[in-house]
């Protein structure tokens, strides 16, 4: 029996198609946080300078009105204790230059320059003063009159800041490479243990029964997926056996019910791996958003809050979805009893007034049916809903009739409508016309269920509005036919 290839190995496929992409798209969002964290860091090397040019602003406007060199010395010279000051320059109103302090000074022609900008209102500038980059900050003086008296120009090394910026880049990209390769490390090592040895066992006991050996079984060991597929092989092993002896004594009979074993293993195994996947989702989802919100009563940051609410968002999403895995798994309820068909669309159209306040409402005969309350509203509800999220759609309509005492009620919209291609796979379970993560597939054929089992049935067709139209059919219930019913 040949074995699979280590690059088509589950390992493989899990590192491959799970981890990786999963740490590609977080090596995204850090390249995208980033720049935006490169780009706050350098406005603040940016404004510490412009900081620093605003303190000695006056000492060095008083000085300059009173011509006192000594001091605008003094205060130029200051600004070097601070580290990240490069140069500090001290131009009268007409460019000339009266102090300066640096391993360079600027050229007349940026002097002058930098006088234009300043009347341009331009106060800052990336620039080359003698071979060196640098980022200069212009502050104009003033005397007491408010005549310009002067400029004063203070200077930051552009390597000072891209340095700043690479060591907080490259930091954060080492620390990234070091728990993506934690993450893949303690994904391949724990792989063998919880799922390898399992898989491997299961293995182990199929080639024994290919080879010949019927009546042994599979042990269900590991998690419960595996369990549940050594559990499926050995009711498989069983029914077979069962069949086969059957067969011997009457063939044809043997066929047929190995016919509907199959089948009905088939569907038991559908239900099993639907709910056993909403079972498995349903406890960490909670956990997942208990401990968002935990983290959002402890953080201000605007953009931890965004994060932990997309991840509540994405959260309430998916516990979306395991509920209606869990519904598609189990069978509508049985508490039956006569239900009015305006406290059934009342109560549906209460229940979600932010999603179908809009609905339209056509009124028909009053009648009753006879169900079970809750998926009954259900069911209407997962039409309002398929209804409203159609594309294009800005109108729906709730209409009703009765013929020969059935009730035929509708739910049309003016969108683009239900492919005729479509319609035949429609209620179908997991099939849907939306977009990826726009819908589950479960809506409809849910409803299709329920219906189904109220002895009604759903349609679909097109509407007058221009969209599709779901038809449900079920009997209208009389107060002769009394309260007891299958």
């Amino acid at each position: 029996m040949p074995f699979p290839s280590i690059w088509t190995s589950l390992r493989a496929v899990l590192l491959w198609q799970v981890a990786l992409p999963m740490l590609a798209l977080l090596a995204l969002i850090l390249a995208g946080a980033l720049a935006v964290i490169s780009e706050l860091s350098e406005q603040r090397l940016q404004r510490d300078l412009r900081q620093v040019a605003r303190a000695i602003h006056l000492p060095v406007s008083q000085a300059l009105e009173r011509k006192d060199f000594a001091q605008l010395q003094t205060s130029l010279e200051s600004v070097f204790d601070i580290s990240e000051v490069y140069g500090a320059y001290l131009f009268d109103e007409n460019g000339g230059r009266l102090v300066s302090f640096g391993a360079v000074n600027p050229t007349q022609a940026q002097a002058d320059e930098a006088l234009q900008l300043t009347e341009r209102g331009e106060f800052a500038q990336y620039e080359r003063i003698r071979g060196r980059n640098v980022y200069s900050f212009f502050l104009p003086l003033f005397d007491t009159s408010g005549q310009p008296s002067g400029l004063l120009q203070v200077t930051r090394l552009r390597a000072d800041i891209e340095r700043e910026l690479t060591q907080l880049k490259a930091w954060s990209w080492l620390g990234f490479a070091a728990v993506a390769l934690l993450i893949l490390g303690t994904l391949a090592l724990t792989h063998q243990r919880s799922v390898g040895r399992p898989l491997q066992a299961l293995l182990t006991s199929m080639r024994q029964v290919s080879a010949g050996q019927i009546s042994h079984r599979a042990k269900p060991v590991g998690p419960q997926e595996i369990q549940e597929l050594a559990s499926t092989l050995n009711g498989m092993l069983d029914a077979i056996a069962k069949a086969e002896q059957q067969a011997a004594e009457q063939r044809k009979a043997g066929e047929i019910l190995t016919e509907k074993l199959r089948q009905t293993e088939t569907l038991a195994a559908l239900g099993q791996l639907s709910g056993g996947v909403a079972h498995e989702l349903g406890a960490p989802l909670t956990v997942v958003d208990g401990r968002a919100r935990r983290l959002l009563r402890h953080t201000t940051a605007p953009q931890d809050v965004a994060e932990l609410e997309d991840i509540r968002e994405q959260t309430r999403r998916m516990t979306a979805i395991v509920e209606q895995l869990l519904s598609y798994g189990r069978s509508s309820r049985h508490q039956h009893r006569p239900i009015a068909l305006t406290d059934w669309l009342e109560q549906t159209l209460q229940h979600n007034r932010a999603a179908f306040h809009a609905t339209q409402i056509q009124a028909g005969p009053e009648v009753s049916v006879y169900g079970d309350a809750l998926s009954l509203e259900q069911v209407l509800s997962n039409l309002l809903r398929n209804a409203w999220q159609a594309p294009e759609v800005n109108q729906v309509a709730i209409r009703w009739s009765v013929t020969d005492g059935t009730l035929q009620l509708s739910v049309e919209d003016n969108g683009k409508g239900i492919a005729t291609d479509q319609r035949e796979r429609i209620f179908e379970p997991f099939f849907t016309t939306k977009q990826p993560g726009d819908g589950t597939g479960l809506g409809l054929a849910i409803a299709q269920r329920v219906l189904r089992e109220h002895n009604g049935q759903l349609r679909v067709s097109d509407s007058a509005l221009g969209g599709a139209c779901f038809t449900l059919t079920l009997p209208v219930h009389r107060t002769d036919q009394g309260t007891h019913h299958e």
